[in-house]
């Protein structure tokens, strides 16, 4: 065994009627290979920086990468929360919510799209970077597409960032006007990402309220 203590003694064996070996050691539980992400409320909190990066940004390229690892955060918080709810007491409120069992992951993901069209778009984005191309088609008609329009002046006269806002829920979320050029398209309209992005987050915030995900 590597790094084992060569001088060391064996475990000790005991002999006689009625006895047995020592057990050996318990195995040390592998730590998870996620960055301190632990469950999905974990991730849930970091889509919500990520988001916050975007809305912050007024480089190109930062916009470009934040919205990136949101939509991928936003998409993959499928898998997260599939994992804590399956095998446990939140299958009947799911079941409840759904109007009908949900035995697999991707009849949850489906589920999760026909409730917020934002994360289907979440959804290509995600598949898209990750297989170069969109292996079925999406369950919205149209094709998800990004577009980006360079804001020539995205400093304000006061030395700040021109600010855009709107409010999904009541709340209202602020985000740069370089941050809004970066757009998704379903081929007639465009949204801002910031806004789609903050649409899926309020979605997973009220399901996780809904279901009482820790």
């Amino acid at each position: 065994m590597i790094g084992a203590d060569k001088g060391a003694s064996p475990i000790p064996q005991h002999h006689g009627h009625g006895t047995s070996p020592m057990s050996p050691r318990e195995p040390q539980r592998t730590p998870p290979k996620t960055l301190a992400m632990n469950s999905s409320r974990d991730m849930l909190e970091k889509l919500r920086r990520e988001i916050d990066r975007l809305a912050g940004s007024i480089i190109r390229q930062e916009i470009v990468d934040h919205g990136l690892n949101a939509a991928m955060t936003a998409w993959h918080l499928t898998d997260w929360v599939w994992r804590e709810i399956q095998g446990s007491t939140r299958r009947p409120t799911l079941t409840a919510k759904a109007g009908a069992p949900i035995r697999e992951l991707k009849q949850f993901q489906e589920l999760v799209k026909r409730n917020c069209a934002e994360l289907a778009y979440c959804e290509d984005i995600a598949i898209s970077t990750k297989h170069f191309t969109f292996s079925k088609l999406p369950v919205f008609s149209t094709k998800v597409t990004e577009r980006f329009k360079i804001n020539p002046d995205p400093i304000g006269k006061d030395g700040g960032a021109t600010r855009h806002q709107f409010s999904p829920t009541g709340e209202t979320v602020t985000y740069t006007a370089q941050a809004a050029e970066l757009w998704i398209t379903d081929g007639r309209s465009l949204t801002p990402a910031a806004e789609v992005l903050e649409h899926a987050f309020q979605w997973w915030r009220k399901f996780f309220n809904e279901m009482s995900t820790s």
